[in-house]
């Protein structure tokens, strides 16, 4: 977890139950993730839970193409540790091969929403939701998201376990764009009102078309 600040300060973790202080806190002037970072979450997060998981076997880490997560420290210290990384073109910006987007992350946005609205309903909402109570509400609604079958079935709606690449590519493929008649919004006029929006509109048509495609269109509506 990333905290916004210069340091950690103690008044962040004072409501900190025995299992969320064994989280693991950094924190930036920007409250995002950067290089250093990157490097230390997954060398004090990741391969140690790798390491657990999956003992000796090769480890497959998808990753979107965030600055962080492609420099020579990062990516050498994966191969280092039998982890292969996979950057998949064109599917990581629309979130196609990412499980977390997929399956996790709205009902984990709608638990924290609901543990925040239940707070501020009770009337103890007098300066806001602090670090203090933001980790505690984030816990409440991590509990309510990442269940096993909810994170197995985001694996396999992304197709990658069970390997399934059709889940990606039938998503790729643009459907079929229907046919308009760009000529059915000229007609033959049948009345002296209908002449002159006939003589509106074709001079609305014609504007900004080339001589060939002018002929063409006053061809088809005479």
């Amino acid at each position: 977890m990333i905290n916004k600040g210069a340091g950690h300060y103690l008044g962040w973790y004072k409501n900190l139950s025995m299992r969320q202080k064994e989280y693991q806190f950094s924190y930036s002037p920007e409250g995002s993730t950067n290089d250093k970072l990157a490097l230390e979450w997954l060398e004090k997060v990741f391969l140690p839970e790798v390491g657990v998981k999956c003992g000796a076997r090769l480890v497959l880490l998808i990753f979107a193409g965030h600055g962080s997560h492609i420099t020579y420290e990062f990516i050498s210290r994966c191969l280092q540790s039998n982890v292969f990384l996979l950057l998949p073109a064109h599917s990581t910006p629309s979130h196609l091969l990412q499980p977390l987007d997929v399956g996790l992350f709205s009902p984990y946005q709608h638990f924290y929403g609901r543990a925040v609205d239940y707070y501020v309903r009770s009337g103890q909402n007098i300066v806001g939701i602090k670090n203090a109570l933001f980790i505690p509400f984030l816990t409440e609604a991590r509990n309510s998201t990442f269940f096993t079958q909810s994170i197995t079935q985001s694996f396999l709606a992304t197709g990658i376990h069970p390997l399934n690449p059709r889940r990606v590519l039938e998503k790729l493929n643009p459907p079929n764009p229907k046919k308009r008649d760009t000529y059915g919004i000229v007609k033959k006029p049948q009345t002296s009102r209908k002449i002159r929006q006939h003589v509106l509109a074709t001079g609305m048509l014609l504007e900004g078309m080339s001589l060939d495609d002018q002929e063409s269109i006053v061809g088809h509506v005479k």
